[in-house]
């Protein structure tokens, strides 16, 4: 995990920008390229390969597209303007879907034992377990800033 203790003293515009460009913006990028070719290796490879892995990933994209609309929104703005305490809301709110979103990631991670492709995978399927880390890895980062560091501070503000 990256020391993320440098957010704990920059200003809260600026996380959120962080956010957006390191998080938002990455997890949009992985998943582009992760739920298609999931599905690809499920109509071209079903012998070993996990079949609820396609949905599970376009679950995992269509919840986090949403939970990061919210955010961008509704809650940053709101904190933006400095309305602190009054973003409890909308705050409660994501971190219960953060909640959704681990409990997402603990499904990804039993799916594909790990992140551990078959011994015969394949190019495609080596490609889709290491992406599947990495959203996993950024996700569970992205969660980490926003609970521990970004909430409380948009909370104290």
């Amino acid at each position: 995990m990256t020391d993320l203790t440098v957010w704990e003293v920059s200003p809260v515009n600026t996380v959120i920008d962080h956010v957006i460009s390191r998080y938002h913006n990455t997890h949009r990028a992985q998943l582009e390229e992760l739920v298609p070719l999931a599905h690809k290796i499920a109509s071209t490879s079903p012998d070993g390969f996990p079949a609820k892995l396609p949905e599970l990933l376009e679950y995992i994209q269509n919840e986090l597209l949403m939970h990061m609309m919210k955010e961008e929104r509704m809650l940053f703005p709101m904190a933006k303007q400095g309305l602190g305490s009054r973003a409890a809301m909308p705050v409660n709110v994501m971190m219960h879907e953060h909640e959704e979103h681990d409990r997402a990631l603990a499904q990804l991670k039993t799916l594909t034992n790990h992140f551990t492709p078959p011994q015969n995978a394949n190019k495609d399927q080596q490609r889709l377990y290491a992406l599947a880390q990495e959203l996993s890895d950024d996700l569970e980062e992205h969660i980490h800033l926003e609970n521990e560091i970004l909430f409380p501070r948009i909370l104290a503000s």
